[in-house]
């Protein structure tokens, strides 16, 4: 049999991910099977297991290829220099999530709730999330530090906590879309702005 191109090969790993996100969104991790989305990707058994031999692996795939696609989207936020100001850098950021993540028939948000439970039994998972948040907290406190210098921030201010609160406002959102719905990023926007200039005012 000939060979199949490289883009081709792509695409065909693309179209199984994108049945797993279905079937894990509908179903759940531990509930979907190999035979689900083998029928959700309209595949054979046997090409579907060529490119992942076990569900673990596919979950695996799901996850790292998701939170590559979402560094690309957040990469020309993270790297502008100047950075935006706070709020508008949130909201920039948060913009990138949405787009990145609502896709015509499942919400990669609502999947980062199952990747995080998953994670906490998961070793390879755990380390592959690890990884991509220790690196985009990193990134903030570099953001927070140019806020700093500029007068942004409160003259005493910590650029690693405010990381720290950043990462924790970006994966609130993440949680309250998938499981609220009311959130959208000018909200954490604004947010984000009365609590820096509440913070300013009461600065000695």
């Amino acid at each position: 049999m000939p060979k199949i191109s490289d883009e081709k090969r792509a695409l065909r790993r693309l179209q199984i991910l994108e049945a797993a996100w279905r079937c894990f969104q509908s179903q759940g991790l531990h509930a979907t099977t190999m035979d689900d989305i083998i029928k959700s990707s309209k595949l054979s058994a046997g090409a579907v297991y060529s490119y992942f031999p076990s569900k673990e692996e596919l979950i695996l795939a799901a996850v790292t290829t998701s939170l590559g696609g979402l560094r690309e989207r957040l990469e020309p936020i993270l790297a502008a220099r100047p950075p935006p100001p706070p709020a508008a850098f949130v909201e920039q950021a948060a913009e990138a999530v949405v787009h990145f993540t609502a896709r015509q028939t499942y919400d990669l948000r609502r999947l980062a709730l199952l990747g995080w439970s998953e994670a906490q039994r998961n070793e390879r998972l755990r380390e592959t999330m690890r990884d991509f948040y220790s690196g985009f907290r990193d990134r903030l406190a570099d953001a927070a530090g140019s806020w700093k210098q500029d007068g942004l921030l409160r003259p005493d201010a910590s650029p690693p906590d405010v990381a720290k609160a950043l990462l924790a406002a970006m994966l609130g959102f993440v949680a309250q879309s998938a499981l609220i719905g009311d959130v959208d990023p000018k909200d954490l926007a604004r947010g984000v702005g009365d609590l820096i200039r509440a913070r300013s005012d009461d600065a000695p």
